[in-house]
């Protein structure tokens, strides 16, 4: 855990009146941190030795209000998004406004590590199977990864997809865009489009399916590994003996359903992914 008292380049951030500055931080999942605004050296690696840049900004945290179970044990979150403060962004001119990284998948059951790179080391081998598409405006503040999702496929047939039932609920006021967010379980749609798409991945499975009361998902029984799951990014473990497809639909005229903290959310089919942004 840092302890700022055992640094020498640690600096408390000042707010008007030469005061401290305070903040408060909440999360799509309810839970809450406070602390003060401050600044610190932070050291990267390069493969040479260690690159030091000055006065980075972040927030000290001194308390957390309902905390996520899953983050107990972690001693920091990094901030990739495209706000001003968020990492990616104060370092942007020294890393060429390029990261990369690569999860393990959700189950992890060989508990392999994920990887976070920077700059000219976030390139991946293999250059022939690298797919590219454009992003769209992260909105006022840029704070967000959003594609213009223009249809879905399933197998190899496109499904024609309507987008605009739900515009008036859309993030950014455009009815196809969705979030790229590594942190989110499920995929979100609204759910007439979600319907459509569950019905797609049932007409191609040859296994009987349901819908489990508690929870509105497109699930089958996987008793005795009678069945070989797909990928483990597109399908996920409910619990034992079901498994699911890992996307959910949500009724269009609920607020959360496409703001940023809830759905319109794009989990990531692909586990490496790079992100490069124009100044």
């Amino acid at each position: 855990m840092f302890d700022p008292l055992q640094s020498s380049t640690y600096k408390n951030q000042k707010c008007s009146s030469n005061q401290l500055c305070w903040f408060r931080y909440s999360y799509g999942d309810k839970s809450t941190v406070e602390g003060i605004l401050a600044s610190e050296m932070l050291l990267f690696d390069d493969g040479a030795g260690n690159v030091k840049l000055p006065g980075i900004v972040f927030g000290c945290i001194h308390s957390e209000g309902n905390p996520n179970p899953a983050l107990l044990k972690v001693p920091g979150l990094v901030g990739l998004g495209g706000g001003p403060l968020s990492l990616v962004n104060q370092i942007g001119s020294f890393i060429d406004k390029k990261f990369a990284y690569c999860l393990p998948p959700y189950s992890n059951e060989n508990n392999s590590l994920g990887q976070l790179k920077f700059g000219e080391d976030a390139e991946f081998s293999g250059k022939e199977e690298v797919q590219e598409t454009p992003m769209a405006p992260g909105g006022s503040q840029g704070m967000y990864y959003v594609l213009n999702l223009t249809d879905i496929s399933v197998r190899d047939s496109r499904l024609n997809i309507q987008f605009g039932g739900s515009k008036l609920t859309a993030l950014l006021g455009d009815a196809r865009s969705i979030i790229i967010d590594s942190g989110t379980t499920l995929t979100f749609l609204t759910k007439d489009v979600y319907g459509q798409v569950a019905n797609a991945v049932a007409n191609v499975i040859n296994h009987e399916h349901f819908y489990p009361p508690e929870k509105d998902l497109l699930c089958y029984h996987v008793q005795n590994n009678d069945w070989k799951l797909p990928p483990s990014n597109i399908f996920v473990m409910f619990r034992s003996g079901i498994a699911c497809l890992a996307i959910e639909g949500r009724d269009a005229h609920v607020r959360e359903c496409c703001t940023a903290e809830h759905a319109c959310q794009l989990r990531m089919l692909l586990n490496c992914v790079l992100y490069q942004w124009e100044v």
